[in-house]
């Protein structure tokens, strides 16, 4: 067992019929590769009970948790936000169609555990081997990636979170694109004031109109 943290993405749309058996066989098979692990459920705009099913699960299990699309975005959505929020060590994350097959899981965390960076305890003839191990493994993920960029990848996929510094800079950005978007938007409607209904005069003044005109 390796001491990383791990966490299984599973974005689901309309499973509430194999939620329940698809997370207990990632529950299982994580808890077999290392202590830290999670399940993190993307309910992606479901419109039968899989959200329900998987709050339930989330309370029984305090390693699953939840997150709910209420319009479908499929799984690049599901990615993006895993990136950016998740903040494990290892994210594998399902496409959400196929049927979940946790071998795949078993085997994109060995193949991670491989690439890892050797531990700074081990001894320094050890390191250059090491090295040079981690070159090779770094070739074959380079090789592995082009091979998956010409093919419709299926079931599990091994992804990278992005260092926290770089998340945080980008949602900062977002929200500072926001703010602009508001501050544009009421500008533009100030200056599109002009040609506007008045607003109504005041009580006062239409009773002193009405009173003028009947001669008081």
């Amino acid at each position: 067992m390796f001491n990383k943290s791990l966490t299984v993405v599973l974005p689901v749309y309309n499973g509430e019929t194999r939620l329940r058996s698809n997370v207990s066989e990632v529950l299982e098979l994580a808890s077999e590769l290392t202590p830290q692990f999670g399940v993190l459920i993307i309910d992606d705009g479901s419109n039968d009970d899989t959200f329900e099913v998987a709050e339930e699960l989330a309370a029984h299990y305090p390693q699953v948790s939840v997150r709910r699309h209420r319009q479908r975005r499929g799984l690049g959505s599901a990615i993006d936000y895993a990136q950016r929020r998740v903040r494990s060590d290892a994210i594998i994350v399902h496409d959400g169609v196929t049927p979940i097959d946790a071998s795949e899981i078993r085997s994109l965390w060995k193949g991670w555990i491989a690439q890892s960076p050797a531990d700074a305890t081990e001894s320094d003839d050890v390191a250059p081997m090491q090295g040079a191990l981690a070159e090779l493994a770094n070739m074959s993920a380079i090789h592995a990636a082009m091979e998956r960029a010409h093919n419709r990848l299926l079931g599990f996929q091994m992804i990278t979170p992005l260092p926290f510094d770089e998340a945080f800079a980008e949602l900062g950005a977002t929200a500072e694109v926001a703010t602009t978007r508001r501050n544009e938007a009421s500008h533009t409607e100030r200056r599109t004031g002009i040609g506007q209904i008045p607003p109504m005069p005041r009580p006062k003044f239409m009773t002193a109109v009405a009173n003028f005109a009947l001669g008081e």
